[in-house]
């Protein structure tokens, strides 16, 4: 058995040090870009020495796992991740980021990738379109005929219309989350996290001092220990299992199957989704993505490979027409399983995304949520390592997003219901989409499924405090007071921008504030930067917003921690010195 050493562990700590806001490799040798990860040749080197220690690891390679793993690095912590998997799982999963997962991955810096991947699925969309259509040039097609990404429904009811509602310019992306993972694998690999895939979890210990994680690897079983360990190892996670934690909530009551297919006769099938007497079929949600849900149980093979004619004979029997596929890529089944750990934090230990939460994949919700789990944890488990944290920050963690996870299991749940084929269900589902036609419904719906409406409860009634900051455009000023014009104002920026070292944030919009914590805050003097802006459009009232505070502390994860409003001499409103040691803890 092979133990890791803090000997090698202290040679490559110092050259993963991370300027804030630089991306910096480590200097330990890692894979070539767009390599597959060379995992044997690293832990031979590791297994030479003795007694390493790494600040965290991390157990599952996923987009929540290796996006925590990045925040962990931003952080300065030490990471390393194992996953059990060879490559990137290529099965058709989430198809879509929302609006809360790309900001959060735009404060890092990500925007300019995930765009060209929704930029390149469009294209693909388009051609596939004009190849089924017999055009020569996908610019000639109607835009009927092009279906671009997961729609805006709910329980597959085609009716939520976005742009009614307030914020609307907090967009989704039409990302999936193959190339997410890519994404994220090298960004984590740049920050200089050691990602490490065919090796399992098989035990953990933990102690009042750290973790010793046992962990099987091609080269044998090794013993890693570690100040904190975090489970994003899916819905059968190890961690999880190896806790005892108890993983409550409502079995299988369908099988649900989806894949990228070839149809003999692309016009065969209406795009869209369509509720029939045998479940649901939905087509064209991306390119030739197929997704069907029968009622029937849960699936009495789960664990074998999902063939062409499973496929086939599924979409016949939800469809009712007779289509034939011609081809089947990257098939997988769900149910309506849906569970929650009881506990998110034992001792020393953590878990985050599936291994936290399990639900039927209705809404685009689960791979955001569990994203947000990831943004959430890291900083403050980077607090925890740096010995900065306040005391309760790593508590707060399942305080904050255990009711996420809740919400997001009743919300699919909810939707499992309104997809059932009796007629009961018909009239109710019938009622459901006449009343999303109203404005107030249709933006509770959407901030439903996006968690644009989600506070966290901070212990401070200002509507802003506790929700996570939408990317404001603002400009940067170094003197004057609040009404000071546009010819006094310097470069244009925003939020993303300036909190892209991973730190805390203080927007001050009018006066000087208290110094003392720029070892963790950043400090800018700043106006909205409302040119441009439509007066009359849900944006606006976005702005507006901030355009009534005097200054805003955001939290590296983007959450409002506080917010002032002239004269918060005499409000009730916690203080921002109050504030700043809540979540910073005590000034130096």
């Amino acid at each position: 058995m092979h133990r890791i050493t803090n000997t090698h562990w202290r040679l490559r700590k110092n050259a993963h040090t991370v300027s804030r806001g630089a991306a910096q490799h480590p200097g330990s040798p890692l894979p070539p870009e767009g390599s597959p990860f060379s995992v044997t040749d690293q832990f031979s080197e590791v297994a030479a020495v003795d007694d390493c220690f790494f600040d965290v690891v991390v157990v599952g390679g996923g987009p929540v796992g290796l996006l925590l793993a990045a925040e962990l690095r931003t952080a300065g912590s030490s990471v390393l991740l194992v996953e059990r998997r060879s490559e990137v799982d290529a099965t058709v999963k989430a198809g879509v980021l929302g609006p809360l997962a790309v900001e959060a991955l735009e404060r890092r810096g990500l925007r300019g990738q995930l765009a060209e991947v929704e930029q390149e699925r469009f294209r693909q969309a388009m051609r596939t379109a004009a190849a089924a259509a017999g055009v020569s040039d996908p610019e000639l097609l109607p835009k009927s005929a092009v279906r671009f990404g997961p729609t805006n429904h709910f329980a597959g009811l085609e009716y939520l219309e976005p742009a009614r509602v307030k914020g609307s310019q907090r967009r989704r992306m039409a990302v999936d989350q193959r190339a997410l993972e890519l994404i994220l694998a090298d960004h984590a690999r740049r920050l200089g996290a050691d990602i490490r895939r065919e090796h399992e979890l098989t035990g953990l210990h933990q102690d009042g001092d750290g973790v010793t994680a046992s962990v099987r690897s091609p080269g044998g079983q090794l013993e890693i220990r570690c100040a904190f360990l975090v489970g994003c190892d899916g819905g059968h996670s190890s961690v999880r299992k190896l806790l005892g934690i108890d993983f409550v909530g409502t079995g299988a009551t369908l099988t649900g199957r989806q894949a990228v297919v070839e149809l003999a006769d692309p016009a065969a099938l209406r795009l869209g989704w369509h509720r029939t007497d045998q479940g649901m079929l939905a087509y064209g949600l991306g390119v030739n993505r197929v997704f069907t849900v029968e009622f029937t149980g849960p699936p009495a093979a789960k664990d074998e490979p999902v063939t062409l004619a499973e496929m086939q004979d599924s979409m016949r029997r939800t469809s009712g027409v007779d289509v034939e596929l011609l081809s089947v890529k990257a098939p997988t089944r769900f149910t309506d399983n849906a569970r929650q750990a009881a506990e998110y934090r034992r001792g020393r230990v953590f878990l985050a995304g599936d291994a936290a939460h399990v639900h039927p994949p209705f809404g685009a919700q689960g791979l955001n949520v569990g994203l947000l789990d990831a943004v959430n944890l890291g900083w403050k488990l980077g607090a925890a390592v740096a010995g900065w944290a306040p005391d309760g920050l790593l508590d707060s963690y399942a305080a904050e997003r255990h009711p996420a996870g809740r919400r997001l299991m009743d919300s699919t749940r909810a939707q499992t219901a309104l997809m059932r084929p009796d007629a009961q269900t018909g009239a109710l589902r019938d009622l459901f989409a006449r009343l999303m036609r109203f404005d107030d419904v249709n933006e509770h719906l959407w901030n439903l499924l996006t968690g644009l409406d989600e506070r966290y409860d901070l212990g401070d009634e200002h509507p802003l405090v506790g929700s996570l900051c939408p990317n404001w455009k603002l400009l940067l000023r170094e003197s004057g007071p609040r009404e000071t014009g546009p010819e006094d104002t310097g470069l244009a920026t925003d939020v993303a921008e300036l909190m892209r070292g991973g730190r805390g944030l203080l927007l001050d919009l009018t006066g000087a504030p208290p110094v003392g914590w720029s070892q963790h805050v950043d400090t800018v003097r700043v106006v909205p930067d409302t040119s441009g802006l439509d007066v009359g459009g849900t944006e606006a009232a976005s702005y507006a917003e901030l355009q009534a505070t005097s200054a805003l502390l955001l939290r590296p994860d983007g959450c409002i921690a506080w917010a002032g409003t002239p004269g918060d001499g005499s409000s009730p409103q916690v203080s921002l010195l109050d504030a700043l040691r809540r979540w910073f803890g005590a000034t130096v």
